[in-house]
């Protein structure tokens, strides 16, 4: 098999094994879906242009994080477009033909986003891990930071939500 079909079949595997967790960054960087779609295109190009660096020494799917992780800090930076907007009516919207649990279920999920939308960088990135449960271990190995930090950060992190998720009125 040619280099090139080689690193295309590697990129589809990682890339299928991955999307959600990538996706859910995305989410978690940026609150606004079109945004977040233009991530996760810049994040699928940069993990394309690395593939031929990896060297397998971490687990792929660290090395997916780290590349996702980089490249939305580096495009919030750039765009500048992630101001932090009041609450979309969107969230307010009702729904029909849905069963009333689904219809409560879906405005938790929201609220929970929006509420993630509004941490620092960091603290989105983490959380997003800890929703993708992954350990400590794991979570300190992508972020760079030791596992008892981590655990500390992911404990001030909830309250932070948390917190955010009582002020929100219903």
């Amino acid at each position: 098999m040619s280099d090139h079909k080689q690193q295309e079949t590697d990129f589809n595997e990682l890339v299928a094994a991955n999307h959600a967790s990538i996706y859910r960054i995305c989410r978690a960087y940026l609150y606004d879906v079109s945004h977040a779609d233009d991530l996760y295109q810049e994040i699928l190009f940069q993990v394309w242009n690395s593939l031929k660096g990896f060297k397998g020494e971490a687990k792929a799917s660290t090395w997916i994080y780290r590349i996702a992780v980089n490249t939305a800090i580096n495009y919030n930076l750039k765009n500048k477009r992630q101001q932090h907007a009041p609450m979309p009516d969107s969230l307010q919207l009702r729904y029909e033909d849905t069963l009333a649990g689904k219809q409560e279920q879906e405005r938790q999920l929201d609220k929970l986003r929006y509420c993630i939308s509004q941490l620092e960088l960091h603290d989105r990135l983490v959380i997003s891990l800890v929703l993708e449960n992954k350990s400590y271990k794991e979570i300190a190995e992508i972020t760079g930071a030791t596992v008892s930090n981590t655990g500390v950060k992911i404990n001030r992190i909830k309250s932070r939500l948390l917190q955010l998720m009582q002020n929100i009125q219903p």
